[in-house]
């Protein structure tokens, strides 16, 4: 049986590109070196979050670090399990996550269709969108119906690495809307503050 942990999901994207443009978002928190934006679109049920912070290491190691899914536990908010899985019916890379809600709420799992790319000037774009449909032994766990995630990586001038992380995600069930935009905000925030701290340590 798959186990795993909630993914706090999201979507990044170049300044230049419409989908990682800064237009139509509003700050809603800058601390720790930590922006966060936040925008709610017009088919959209919950806001999307944009965040962005200067992680002091070198976008090759981070990239390895964030890309690893056995690494999930170890920064990602709330991650209890996370893995790559091999699937003879899909051509794609695919991650399961599970993510620990608080009691009494079930937890969250999702499984990720993961695709990396390198952009301009030695960036590198990680994108993951929710699939569903997957065959897999049932579980009590809530599987989270829709979920975008992107981290764009840009090196800065002084070898650190620029990390921008945009999601939109829907964990399902009957929560409340404030509810899950405060929480995807606090997601954010803390796993950006992990990533940053055991970074700095490496």
């Amino acid at each position: 049986m798959i186990k795993g942990n909630y993914l706090g999901l999201l979507w990044l994207s170049l300044f230049m590109s419409s989908a990682f443009s800064s237009q139509d978002w509003n700050e809603k928190q800058s601390k720790d070196g930590i922006k966060i934006q936040t925008r709610k679109l017009q088919n959209q049920k919950y806001e999307e979050v944009r965040a962005e912070t200067v992680i002091d290491s070198s976008i090759t190691r981070v990239f390895q670090f964030v890309s690893d899914p056995s690494s999930c536990k170890r920064w990602v908010y709330r991650c209890r399990f996370s893995e790559a899985l091999s699937l003879k019916e899909r051509d794609e890379k695919v991650i399961y996550q599970l993510t620990k809600f608080p009691f009494p709420l079930k937890s969250r799992e999702v499984f990720l269709s993961t695709k990396t790319s390198l952009k301009l000037e030695e960036s590198i774009e990680i994108r993951m969108k929710s699939i569903r449909g997957i065959d897999r032994e049932k579980s009590n766990f809530v599987e989270i119906p829709e979920a975008s995630i992107q981290y764009l990586l840009e090196p800065t001038l002084a070898g650190g690495t620029r990390i921008i992380w945009q999601q939109y995600v829907e964990p399902g069930g009957n929560l409340p809307a404030w509810a899950v935009d405060k929480e995807n905000v606090t997601f954010v925030r803390k796993s950006l503050g992990n990533l940053k701290k055991i970074m700095a340590l490496d």
